[in-house]
């Protein structure tokens, strides 16, 4: 019997907040589709505003997937040359003395320490602030929850040792003396990084009474570890020699994966949450409104996120009486923008991009006793369009003249309606990607460069399958709804 021979590879573990996904990549980013795993799981959310999972029962949920790729090849020629991971943006693990973890992981969306952000922005300049970390503070990045644990739960906080993302606590599992260590990338992602100094904000340390050794040390993303600990190494014989790489952001990773390497590629992202992001190769005075993570010493990634996507989607469905995806779609193309008459602010996770409010709550205005089921799902996604509106006006002074927008992410994929609406909205094309995993093939060519095996990401070719442009019409009608829109958001939001 003749065995299939593909080697060598890359592995990528891609960890978001609703699935899990294990896949192998050959040296140029492609795929290998008979070896890819993914595992769902569900965040634990409540309405006093708790987003976190257990740590020890993700980390298992992460490894079985490894078991699974690894059974897979077990009588293949396949060689894994590096592993590479990239995480749900700004997660937060607390490890004590042992390295064992004495707290969930929290995630982004997690608001319960909307005080801590009200105290933190009261001791600080928050436009140098800004400057410096490249960040809003609030609620989903870390310093106000480190300073929520210390003061709701004092008696926990003094047992922690060290504060970490969750892919560093998943390093810790697995190799033998592990110093710990986070990539400027997914370390950008904390709102404690120093972009500028690439290191811990020295004053942010100061006032949450912290210091570096608090934390994991900063590397960039090239950084890999070999040498598992005896019980992985039993279990994962495949990877012994396998170099693996410090963990990045996905949003970062979804950018590459896209081909969106440059300012003349606007990446567009819509899975369970929403961003549009560019990657620019200088350092600049950041906008109000926007982020800037570091990606490598001399890259930066500018854009904005939101905590709604594909989630509104779920939401609708499990709240509203909707027909299947198809034929929301078909309904949904005959419809006329805003002829429902509904406005919808979309912060049920609360607002990040662009006011970063903390305690913004959804908004359903204008609901009469006609609307139907279908019309409020338009409105719900309509009026998350014009909040990409409000961000895309801010990146614009930021990209070359000449430049796409890539639209990727399963939620905005695989619903036309809304890739259309996003086109109108925008009043530019909107080419999609035609790669399954953005996310994961973006990790993959970061390792593959990190490896020595590609030069540089341009190389690489990436595909696209449509490209839809805007109706002028529908533009026109869009920016009024715009306006009204932003009336409605001063009136709730602001007042």
């Amino acid at each position: 019997m003749n065995q299939r021979k593909i080697k060598p590879t890359i592995m990528v573990v891609d960890i978001g907040t609703s699935s899990i996904k294990t896949s192998l990549f050959d040296l140029k980013g492609n795929l290998l589709p008979e070896f890819s795993i993914k595992i769902e799981h569900q965040i634990i959310s409540k309405n006093d505003g708790t987003s976190e999972q257990n740590s020890e029962f993700l980390a298992n949920k992460v490894e079985n997937s490894i078991d699974l790729i690894l059974e897979k090849i077990s009588s293949l020629d396949i060689e894994i040359l590096g592993v590479g991971l990239d995480c749900m943006a700004s997660t937060l693990v607390g490890l004590d003395k042992k390295g064992l973890p004495i707290t969930p992981t929290f995630t982004y969306a997690d608001t319960r320490s909307n005080n801590q952000v009200k105290k933190i922005n009261e001791n600080f300049d928050l436009i140098s602030l800004h400057q410096e970390t490249g960040v809003t503070q609030h609620t989903s990045y870390i310093p106000s929850k480190i300073l929520w644990i210390k003061e709701e739960n004092p008696n926990l906080y003094n047992k922690i040792e060290k504060f970490v993302d969750f892919s560093s606590y998943l390093y810790s599992r697995w190799f033998e003396n592990y110093n710990f260590k986070s990539s400027y990338s997914i370390s950008a992602w904390s709102g404690l990084l120093d972009k500028n100094k690439l290191e811990w904000h020295s004053k942010l340390l100061d006032y949450l009474e912290l210091s570096p050794n608090n934390f994991p040390e900063l590397n960039p993303c090239t950084f890999f570890y070999k040498g598992l600990k005896k019980s992985f190494r039993n279990r994962w014989q495949t990877l012994l020699n396998s170099n693996f790489y410090l963990s990045v952001g996905d949003g970062i990773a979804a950018n590459i994966g896209s081909g969106c390497i440059n300012s003349s590629k606007i990446a567009l992202t819509i899975g369970s949450t929403g961003a549009m992001r560019i990657l620019i190769d200088k350092h600049i005075k950041i906008p109000k409104g926007l982020w800037a993570y570091r990606f490598l010493t001399d890259q930066t990634l500018l854009g904005g996120s939101f905590s709604e996507g594909g989630n509104l989607i779920q939401w609708a469905y499990n709240n509203l009486k909707l027909p299947k995806i198809e034929k929301l779609n078909h309904y949904l193309s005959d419809s006329i923008p805003g002829d429902h008459g509904i406005e919808v602010l979309p912060f049920l996770l609360g607002e990040r991009s662009m006011g970063w409010t903390n305690d913004s709550k959804g908004t359903i205005s204008g609901l009469s006793f006609s609307n139907s089921p279908l019309e409020i799902m338009q409105s719900i996604l309509e009026s998350l369009c014009y909040r990409f509106f409000l961000l895309y006006k801010e990146l614009l002074p930021f990209v070359n003249s000449k430049f796409e927008i890539i639209a990727s992410g399963g939620a905005i994929k695989n619903f036309p309606w809304w890739i259309q609406t996003m086109s109108d909205v925008l009043g530019n094309d909107i080419k999609i990607s035609d790669e399954s995993q953005d996310t994961s093939r973006g990790t993959a060519l970061i390792v593959s460069k990190s490896l020595g095996e590609i030069s540089d990401f341009d190389e690489i070719d990436n595909k696209y399958n449509k490209v839809y442009h805007p109706n002028k019409s529908n533009y026109e009608i869009h920016q009024k709804l715009i306006s009204s829109h932003v009336k409605l958001y001063d009136k709730i939001v602001d007042n």
